[in-house]
C-alpha cells in the first residue's frame, strides 16, 4: 500500500510541470504578408501559421486563469487579428483573380 501511494505521489509530481507547460501563452502572432506583393506559397504558409496560432490561443484561453475582463480583451484581440488576416486573404484573392 505504501509503495502504491509513493508511486502515485511520484507520478503526480512528475506530471505537474507538463500541466503547467500545457497552459502557457503561445509565441508571438505570426506576421501577415503584404497581400499586394505576396506569393501564393507565402500566403499558404501564413494561413497555416495563423490557424495554428488561433488554435493555440483558444487552448490557452481555455486553461488560463484570467479574470473575465482579461479573457474578453484577449478574445477581442484574437478576433481582430483573424479579421486582419481574412482581409489580407480577400485582398490577395482579388489581386490574383
Amino acid at each position: 500500500m505504501k509503495k502504491q501511494l509513493l508511486l502515485c505521489s511520484v507520478v503526480a509530481t512528475l506530471s505537474l510541470p507538463g500541466l503547467a507547460q500545457a497552459c502557457s501563452a503561445p509565441d508571438a502572432k505570426p506576421a501577415i504578408p503584404d497581400p499586394m506583393t505576396a506569393e501564393t506559397a507565402q500566403m499558404v504558409k501564413a494561413n497555416n501559421e495563423v490557424k495554428a496560432y488561433v488554435k493555440a490561443m483558444e487552448e490557452y484561453l481555455g486553461c488560463a486563469r484570467m479574470s473575465g475582463g482579461e479573457k474578453r480583451k484577449e478574445i477581442s484581440a484574437l478576433e481582430d487579428f483573424a479579421a486582419e488576416f481574412n482581409e489580407a486573404i480577400r485582398t490577395f484573392k482579388s489581386r490574383n483573380s
